[in-house]
């Protein structure tokens, strides 16, 4: 079967988008994923046995991207895009990830007869209202005209398949969003366990971090992700654990920005900014860190349902972590005993939890020994199961 696959963003990098597509061509599915992007990058490329082809935009067709359900001219590029694409190509399945070309999905399931297939990988609608462009002084009028709720209800239930990351979100995705149980299924962005494993370590990162004591972040960086309260727990840190180095892996995006923070808050010498890199790199860094956090606001449905990606990959290597208040991923690392718990807005308890493990070393041993006692249960190869059979019916 042929699977055609409708991604918002660039690819590559994203790594749950890549872990299905490879998994699906592994199991005898032929995957082309269609993309956008804002750089000069080829118009097609066969990468990693998946056929990419990529949608250009400009500059400012990508910002009014974030208005589409006010201006769809968006969808318009797209859905012009995918017509020439198959006039050349045949599928059986179109694929969308995220909510916003979910419309585009149910255009080409119509015209072309195909399975269509929405992929959430977050709560969308709940997600789009607290971001940091939704909540500027035109963003604000953007998020009044823009009915994602509605939009959500109406696409989603037009899917033959939806995927969703935990099973509290499958909850709220059938009693709030009205989906038929039997067509919504959970598939966790667990790590693969090819990448994240004790023989796939870069020694030369750890040498390059082995004076200090490292406090890692890795992933996107956004007002949404806590990173400010570390940043704004390191007055405290310093004083106690004077060799403390905030290391930040990942992209940034505008407008936070976590070292001028840092440097106005005089703490700049302890923040270091990796900057983005590629996953199979990632547990090079969790190795070179002695603890590791994500501490997101818990203010919203969709955080409080959810384990982020980074949870599960810091465990893999048997590292602890400080997440906030957000239910599930604070019960999950209470439960398991695989870090700590603080509230997120205080940088103070954070501070005071970094400074416990930094003083109780005997917690090193405890919580490794811990992590190794059910990482194997938190992979992707495991994961991944209930799509392919669910695919393979569809």
């Amino acid at each position: 079967m042929k699977v055609l696959m409708l991604l918002g963003e660039e690819f590559p990098p994203d790594n749950r988008v890549e872990k299905e597509a490879r998994s699906l061509i592994d199991n005898g599915f032929e995957v082309t994923i269609v993309c956008q992007t804002t750089n000069e990058r080829p118009a097609y490329e066969y990468y990693q046995g998946i056929h990419v082809y990529r949608l250009k935009l400009s500059g400012l067709q990508y910002k009014l991207s974030a208005a589409c359900l006010v201006v769809p001219s968006y969808f318009w590029l797209w859905k012009s895009f995918l017509r020439k694409l198959l006039k050349q190509k045949d599928y059986d399945i179109v694929h969308v990830h995220d909510l916003p070309l979910s419309i585009v999905g149910y255009y080409i399931k119509k015209k072309y007869r195909l399975k269509l297939v929405c992929d959430q990988h977050e709560f969308y609608s709940n997600w789009i209202v607290h971001t940091a462009h939704y909540n500027t002084r035109i963003g604000k009028i953007v998020k009044w005209l823009s009915p994602w709720e509605n939009y959500e209800r109406k696409y989603l239930n037009k899917a033959d398949l939806v995927v969703t990351v935990e099973n509290p979100l499958r909850s709220v995705y059938v009693e709030k969003v009205g989906i038929a149980p039997e067509k919504i299924i959970c598939l966790p962005n667990m790590p693969s366990i090819k990448i994240f494993n004790s023989s796939n370590i870069d020694s030369s990162v750890q040498k390059r971090f082995r004076s200090h004591f490292v406090l890692l972040y890795a992933g996107g960086m956004d007002i949404l992700r806590g990173i400010d309260v570390a940043i704004r727990a390191i007055p405290y840190l310093k004083e106690e654990i004077p060799d403390i180095l905030l290391l930040l892996v990942g992209n940034i995006r505008k407008p936070f920005a976590p070292v001028e923070m840092a440097e106005k808050l005089g703490v700049g010498e302890y923040v270091h900014l990796e900057g983005w890199s590629p996953v199979e790199r990632l547990p090079s860094y969790i190795a070179a860190s002695d603890l590791c956090f994500f501490t997101p606001p818990s203010n919203r449905d969709e955080i409080n349902k959810t384990i982020a990606t980074k949870i599960y990959q810091y465990m893999q290597l048997d590292k602890p972590v400080i997440v906030g208040r957000a239910k599930m991923m604070k019960d999950f690392v209470e439960e398991h005993q695989i870090g700590y718990s603080v509230n997120e807005t205080n940088p103070k308890e954070f501070a005071q939890q970094v400074i416990y493990y930094h003083r109780t070393r005997e917690e090193k041993a405890r919580i490794g020994k811990n992590c190794r006692a059910i990482k194997d249960q938190y992979v992707w190869e495991r994961g991944i199961e209930n799509l392919l059979e669910r695919y393979k019916n569809l």
